[in-house]
């Protein structure tokens, strides 16, 4: 190239924000930019003169000079290796994803190659970024899909199932009857152990929402149980329970609601969430059957109980035979 093509070429390609390296038939460097002597750590000294294959990774340079040799013989412009992961090597011998377009071109008579360079490295930062996010999106939402059969068909089949063993208690003989009464323990107990990994599966899921919002939606579940809605009342502002004491709160009225479904025979259920003088109220009444004053509190107010106590927080349970049940729940939280 003459000294004022030179001049002017230089000027073109240095006012390009994509790294540019100008190629001649045999594969040697003829001129680059600026932008390409950052993104690969040389001088331009360095380059020029030299074949193109020092800035190609070294695994990949032979089969780079049959590629460069058959484009030679048969150029036309596209973008190189496409649907393949192209690489390009610094002076330090680090590698680093590139896009590469290809334009062929005559300069003074000889036949060149335009090759502009763009470094992807962010770019594929962010695809395998997303990729993450969709996984995790799909693992989300086949937690909630699992988690919803479980709720809506498998607890739900126990628990009319647990109540058709009840209705017949009265007609059993006495030795079936603690038969089914251990049946119906048993059930209990499977029925808590499967709302422990619903919970699991759903808590990402509700990871976010407003105590408000995690409430109503167990009070909707309930209803499908219960055969009617139970009224629910808030009290204060609750909109900054943090989701810690939310998950306390849903488990604690979830076990509430599940017995009272299981065992209450209720036609009525009140649930109040108050939250007043930095301390929260949970209020959960029945006008049910009530816990006789014989039996012992069974695992699942137990557990009520001690989650009020981690949090420094108390549990009281009163019920007599046919006056229903009242459990409170009360924990100190911030204002």
């Amino acid at each position: 190239m003459n000294a004022m093509t030179d001049h002017r070429l230089l000027e073109v390609v240095e006012a390009i924000p994509d790294g540019v390296v100008i190629v001649n038939r045999d594969g040697l460097i003829v001129l680059v930019n600026r932008e390409m002597e950052r993104l690969v750590g040389y001088d331009r000294e360095q380059m020029l003169g030299q074949a193109i294959e020092m800035l190609i990774p070294v695994q990949l340079r032979d089969g780079h000079v049959t590629n460069r040799e058959d484009f030679v013989h048969a150029p036309f412009r596209r973008s190189m290796g496409l649907g393949l992961d192209l690489a390009a090597q610094r002076q330090d011998g680090s590698v680093f994803p590139v896009e590469i377009a290809l334009a062929p071109a005559e300069l003074d008579g000889d036949r060149v190659v335009i090759a502009t360079v763009r470094d992807v490295t962010a770019n594929r930062s962010t695809d395998a970024e997303l990729q993450a996010a969709r996984q995790r999106v799909m693992l989300a939402e086949d937690h909630e899909r699992i988690a919803r059969d479980l709720h809506d068909t498998v607890i739900q089949r126990l628990f009319a199932a647990g109540l058709s063993l009840q209705s017949v208690l009265p007609m059993v003989p006495e030795q079936a009857r603690a038969k089914i009464e251990s049946i119906l323990d048993t059930q209990d107990n499977a029925i808590r152990e499967l709302r422990t990994a619903i919970f699991g599966l759903s808590s990402k899921r509700s990871a976010g929402l407003t105590i408000r919002v995690v409430v109503n939606q167990l009070v909707d579940d309930a209803s499908r149980v219960l055969g009617f809605r139970p009224a629910l009342h808030f009290q204060g502002v609750l909109d900054g329970i943090d989701a810690v004491v939310t998950a306390e709160v849903a488990a604690v009225t979830r076990e509430a609601l599940s017995n009272i479904a299981r065992h209450a025979h209720a036609r009525k259920v009140d649930v109040t969430l108050r939250h007043a003088d930095e301390t929260l109220f949970v209020t959960i009444t029945d006008d049910g059957v009530g816990i006789p004053q014989s039996h012992q509190l069974g695992s699942g107010l137990l557990n009520m109980h001690d989650r009020a106590a981690r949090l420094g927080g108390s549990c009281t349970v009163s019920s007599n035979d046919q006056t229903g049940t009242t459990v409170r729940w009360t924990i100190p939280v911030g204002p």
